[in-house]
This record gives C-alpha cells, structure tokens and sequence, in this order.
C-alpha cells in the first residue's frame, strides 16, 4: 500500500507518536511518502527518524514560487473539479472566518501536493490531526480521487472557542473513507455529533516503542520521594496545580522533589509560581529533553504527575504520550479523569485520579503512594501491563493497515 502521510512538519516532530506509527508502516512494507504542512525549526533528533532517510519526502513550504505554479498546473489540469472541492469547504465553513481562512491558508498546498502526487499511484492519502493538515489532504484527494483518511487527536475536535474551532469538522468527515479517533472518548465524541458517519470512526490509539521504554525495577524509596514531569507548558497540563500541590506536601514535611522538564508558554508564569510559594529547592524546572532521555528520568523517579485539565476554549489532551511512556517503564501515573485519560490510567488499577484543579487531592495522591511501596509497585506493574495491551507501536500500527486495506483483522478492538 502506497500512502501519502500529510503530517504538521518533518523532521520537527513535536509529536513522536507520528514518527513511531511512520517507522511501524515502513517497518511492515507499507511505502511512504512524507507531505510536511509547515516548514518549522528541527526541534529534538529523533533515533528513528533514521529508518525514514530513504522515504521520500515532498518539499515542505506552504507557499513559494513552486507551490504557485504547481498549484496552478492543478486548476488548469481539472477546473471543474478543483472550484467545486473548494466551493464545498468554504460553504461547509459558513459563516466561520477563522475556518475561511484556514481553508485560503492551505489551498496552494492542497492543489500542488496533489500535482506533485499525481504520477505516484497513491493508494490513500493520511493525515493526522483533522484541521489544516486533513484539509490539505482532503482538497487534494478529492481534486485526484484519492481515498483520504484522518486521525483525531484533541484540540482539533475539542476546541469550542471561535479562533480554534474546527469548522469544517463535518466537510472532512463527509468526504473521509476512514476516521481514526486516539481514544474511545474522542470515538464516541464524532459519533455522537455524526451519527452517520459511526462505521467510518475507528479507535486507533497512540503507540510507543515498548523496546525503547523498557521495565524498570521499582526504585527504592529512601529518603526522598522523587516525583517527575515531562510535558509542553500549556494550560491545559494542569502544572500549576501540581506546584501548588508541592506546597502543603513541603508544610506536611514531606521530603521531595520534583523534576519538571518541558518548555512553553507558561514557563515564566510557572518559574515565578515556584519563588512565589517558595519551592525552588523542592521544583526543579528545566528544558525539553530527547525521547532516551526521557526514559531514563522515568526510571530515576517514583511517581509521574500531571493533572491535566480541559480549558475553558474546550481544549484537553487525548491520551498523554508521556503517560504511555511512565507507564511502560512501570510507574504509576497520577493525572485527572479528562477526555481518554481514564482509559489508560485506571483509578486504582494502573494509577490514581483526582478532580482536576484541585491541589489538595494531588498532594494526597502523591503521600498516598509514597508511604505504599506496595501499591506503587502494583500499579506499575498493571501499569507495564496495559501499554503492552493497548499501547504498544507495533501491534497498533498493523491494525491500522488491517482497517485500511479492510482485512478480517481490522474488525478486533484493542
């Protein structure tokens, strides 16, 4: 199968569980050919991205002198078809300007991946997130008949506020072969809003490398409790509950640390919280690290905490990658029961939630398992458990080919 993979940019890859799927596909003779949306600054090297040095991979401009004459080539090749893909977005769009412009925005892109696709008999066309990325897809697989599918994350389906809504949600699923969902509650979300489509929405969730982040054995508790947080600085991560959670566990003599590793918007906000409460010696903030780095901090660490929360625009995390990965190396997860979280993080069962926004139940989840050496090992070996079940790269990148090519396979839920 020859599948064209419309992904947010490449090599900078902010989400690793894109590349994974990738190197799963190729791993498993699917041929590739990387349509990057953006061109973006190379963020961290990815060990992997090395098995895709031969994949081909489409320039990665939105918009050049190339772009427009492709594009071009395009509208001159098929007119009637090309006007009426478009006329169909901005119509479904409505009155939504930022959906309008969203549509403007990657129009050229559309129309020159589709020229530049032409001669390679693509047999789909996959994009991950349902925003501009499966717009781009879309345009172009319905401009060149191309089967197009997408994979739903989070804040592409989530967001209700007027700049960030998807407003042309139902255009893309109307016109999808397939829709891939990462979570159960993200499945039932577009099946609720579009009945019609339900045997088209499948579950496909997130994958890591099980090889990668291995078990780890239990570390010894000592003297010192040694919580972990790996994340981007986003609102919707909940830290600066987790930093006021710091404080009463410090006041109840608690002897901590936590380790607090990511960049992002909130970094100064966040910096200033920790003088504020007077917790530099216990919250050591630091910046983004590389995917083996991040096994080793899960392995040096007792518990990884972040209680995420959905913001007031309706944006949340799907299923936290980083909760996969803590999970794998057999720590228990402390977070909240938001969006798909409670399906990997099991209350009692592979980890401990909590209400979001409350520090107070934060701070008694943590001493809850650090005077329960028991418990902490129970839950991390549950943990191990059902990421190899639900989570594991390998076994959810063959189901994904089993659902697109329609094998008996594909109807088997993970």
């Amino acid at each position: 199968m020859r599948i064209a993979y419309v992904v947010p940019s490449y090599p900078a890859f902010f989400q690793t569980y894109i590349l994974n799927e990738m190197v799963e596909l190729h791993r498993n003779g699917q041929e590739l050919i990387i349509v990057p949306l953006y061109l973006l600054p190379s963020s961290l090297e990815q060990h992997t991205a090395q098995e895709l040095c031969k994949v081909p991979v489409l320039p990665s401009r939105l918009f050049d002198l190339r772009v427009v004459c492709h594009a071009l080539a395009t509208l001159l090749a098929h007119p009637l078809r090309s006007l009426s893909t478009l006329a169909s977005a901005h119509w479904a769009a409505g009155l939504k300007i930022y959906s309008h412009a969203g549509i403007l925005a990657v129009t050229p892109k559309a129309l020159a991946t589709g020229w530049r696709l032409r001669r390679r008999n693509i047999d789909r066309m996959h994009a991950h997130f349902a925003t501009h990325t499966a717009a781009c897809a879309a345009i172009a697989a319905r401009i060149y008949k191309i089967p197009f599918s997408f994979t739903a994350h989070a804040h592409d389906i989530y967001c209700t506020s007027r700049k960030t809504r998807n407003g042309t949600l139902l255009w893309k699923l109307r016109h999808a072969h397939q829709v891939f969902a990462v979570s159960r509650f993200a499945a039932d979300l577009l099946r609720d809003k579009f009945p019609y489509a339900s045997e088209r929405i499948h579950i496909a969730y997130v994958g890591i490398s099980t090889d990668i982040f291995r078990w780890a054995n239990p570390l010894p508790r000592g003297d010192t409790l040694y919580l972990l947080c790996i994340t981007q600085l986003y609102d919707k991560k909940g830290i600066d509950t987790l930093i006021d959670a710091c404080a009463p566990l410090r006041d109840d003599g608690v002897r901590f640390v936590l380790h607090l590793f990511g960049d992002g918007p909130l970094h100064k906000r966040l910096t200033a919280q920790i003088e504020t409460l007077r917790l530099t010696e216990h919250v050591i903030m630091r910046g983004a690290i590389h995917q083996r780095e991040v096994h080793k901090q899960m392995a040096l660490c007792h518990i990884f905490v972040m209680p995420c929360r959905r913001e007031r625009t309706g944006n949340m995390d799907g299923i936290p990658t980083v909760f996969m990965e803590a999970m794998a190396t057999g720590r228990p997860v402390i977070s909240c029961p938001v969006s798909g979280i409670p399906e990997l993080v099991r209350d009692g069962e592979t980890g401990l939630l909590v209400p979001p926004d409350d520090p107070n139940a934060v701070a008694t989840a943590i001493k809850r398992l650090a005077a329960d050496d028991a418990l902490r090992y129970r839950l991390g070996k549950q943990a191990r458990t059902i990421v190899e079940i639900q989570h594991d790269q390998r076994r959810n990148a063959r189901r994904l080919i089993d659902i697109m090519t329609g094998t008996s396979r594909a109807a088997s839920v993970i």
